[in-house]
């Protein structure tokens, strides 16, 4: 094999390192689920994210044509999950909606859920104060590490703050292993180079 085919396959292997987008948790489509298909404005939502890469960083807004409400940002756990819940903005027209999450490498949309009815004015939200036998009205399959089912939902109306992240991206990663793989080349270039012009 002559060095231009090396080097050529070289360069194949560090580009498809930066153009192939990062695998999500457990290599599986990240999804959101709600707790809800009908909601009144001022309604409490349950927001639950699966199968996100770990530690990602979930920044959710609710949609429909021409509408977009910012909910904030969210860390998913170690295992890609995260559960968020807010209160609807007591003035959000009636209508269709779904939650919208964005990672660097996802746009995921939650299902439809619709908006209705009068403005809920107590604590509770739209379905009034949980109690702890009382289900979800669209069940979620599974809860996330530490969380209690059934137990009462706190409404928050912004994410809590998210502490920053210690560990190296893997794009930073990813990065000095194609440079460390250039220099290497370079090295066994010059070395050849060398070796040839000793001869």
């Amino acid at each position: 094999m002559s060095v231009r085919h090396l080097v050529s396959i070289v360069i194949v292997l560090l580009l498809s390192l930066f153009v192939v987008p990062r695998a999500s948790a457990h290599g599986r489509t990240p999804r959101l689920e709600i707790n809800a298909e009908r909601m009144n404005p001022g309604g409490v939502l349950d927001i639950r994210g699966v199968e996100f890469d770990y530690e990602e960083l979930v920044t959710l807004s609710i949609e429909r044509q021409g509408i977009i409400v910012s909910l904030g940002e969210v860390n998913a756990d170690l295992e890609g999950i995260f559960i968020h819940t807010i209160v609807l903005p007591s003035d959000l027209p009636a209508g269709e909606y779904k939650i919208r999450g964005v990672t660097e490498h996802h746009d995921v949309l939650s299902p439809v859920f619709s908006v209705q009815g009068q403005v809920v004015a107590s604590e509770g939200g739209g379905q009034g104060e949980r109690d702890e036998d009382d289900g979800l009205l669209a069940p979620m399959p599974t809860y996330a590490p530490g969380v209690v089912p059934g137990a009462v939902a706190q409404p928050t109306s912004a994410a809590q703050p998210i502490p920053e992240q210690t560990l190296p991206s893997r794009r930073s990663s990813t990065l000095l292993l194609g440079l460390s793989i250039l220099l290497v080349l370079g090295a066994f270039l010059v070395a050849r180079r060398r070796a040839a012009a000793i001869r």
